[in-house]
This record gives structure tokens, sequence and C-alpha cells, in this order.
């Protein structure tokens, strides 16, 4: 079976910016890490984590929400179009996208989010706010906790009247040896798909996926 193709039917304008937004900086293989930055964990520890988090702020999310989980895996720091070895600099990815018929929808969950990971530990590190008719973005909140990212976007399409709520968290990238193969979360819709950097077979032959199509 063939790796199947990127879901970009599913992915909003929004859904994109955050990505970009919360996306691993392509680094070179010459870089120095910070010593004052604590050493980044395999994506593989990092996942069950944001296995937790993640199904938390959907439940948060209110009712009318189509938000899901788009991806939950290890993915490549590397550029594709100039690495071909996308395994050997990873990191983890956890990645929510959804559409609200409205303000008020949209930015409850905002809201709700906000109060739950400042209740948990996260710390804040920039907000931003527009009216809710703004063409772009309506509320942005970035913030960190231990060696985790995450980015939460309400982003507003006037063309469309689209209310588009995205939430990103990633871990630091991390080297890897030339063997390395990456790991998906059974939460990630391409868990079981077919792969070369992903050990597929394995995750076919896991009891989850017994009734997967």
């Amino acid at each position: 079976m063939q790796e199947r193709a990127p879901k970009l039917q599913r992915l909003t304008a929004a859904a994109l910016l955050i990505l970009s937004l919360g996306g691993c900086t392509v680094m070179s293989e010459a870089e120095t890490p910070d010593p004052s930055e604590p050493s980044p964990r395999p994506a593989a520890e990092v996942l069950p984590e944001l296995e937790t988090i993640l199904p938390d702020l959907l439940t948060l999310s209110g009712e009318g929400s189509l938000l899901a989980v788009q991806q939950l895996k290890e993915e490549s720091c590397l550029d594709p179009l100039q690495e071909h070895n996308w395994n050997t600099r990873t990191r983890a990815l956890g990645w929510l996208v959804g559409r609200y018929a409205d303000h008020e929808s949209a930015q409850g969950a905002m809201n709700a989010w906000k109060s739950h990971l400042e209740t948990v530990g996260w710390v804040r590190d920039e907000e931003l706010r527009n009216e809710p008719e703004t063409n772009g973005d309506v509320h942005v909140m970035r913030y960190h906790n231990a060696d985790l990212q995450l980015s939460a976007r309400y982003d507003h399409a006037e063309l469309t009247s689209s209310r588009n709520v995205s939430v990103v968290i990633t871990s630091p990238c991390l080297k890897n040896p030339d063997n390395h193969r990456m790991t998906r979360s059974k939460l990630d819709p391409d868990y079981g798909v077919s792969s070369k950097y992903y050990d597929s077979d394995a995750e076919k032959a896991d009891p989850a996926q017994a009734g997967a199509p």
C-alpha cells in the first residue's frame, strides 16, 4: 500500500499559519545547543504526554466544533526539499484543527483553554486579541511548559465567514542516528498507514488497528 498523500483538503489557512509559527526551525547539523536549555527528550517519550494533553483540550472545546486531531506524531525538523534523511533530526508534534459557526463558540474554546492551561502549569509567553470581525487573527496565545511549546490561534476568514481554531504543541528538535524509526501515536489519523519513516508494520499489527479500515 502506498503512503497516503497529505490531507491538505482538511487544512485551513489558519491551521497552516499556526503550524508555521509553531513549527521547528530548520537547523544545520553544525549548530551547538544552548547549555542552559534542558536536553531534548526523544519524541517517543513526549507523545504519551501529548496523548493526555490533546484529549483534555478537545473536551474543553465545547459543542458545535469540528475540532479533531490532525497530527500526533514524531516529525522531521529538516527541510524535505533539501534533506533526504528526515529521520535524523525530529521532534514531537501534536496538532488540533477545527472551526466554529460563530464567534462566541470559538472564543469560548479559547477562553476555556486559557483557564485550563494556566491552572495546570503552562506559562503564557504572549497573547494577542483583536475585534471579532477582524479578517485574520482574532485571538492568539503562546505558552511553554518545561520543554514543550504551545500555540493556540483563533482566526476569522472574512471571505468565507469561517472561524477557525488551531492548537500546536511541539518539543525541541533532537538529533537521531541514521537508522532511527519515527513514531506515531495511535491518535494520529495516519497510524497504520505505510511509510518508510515509521514502523507501519508494527502499527498494523497493533490490536488497536483490528477494526480500522
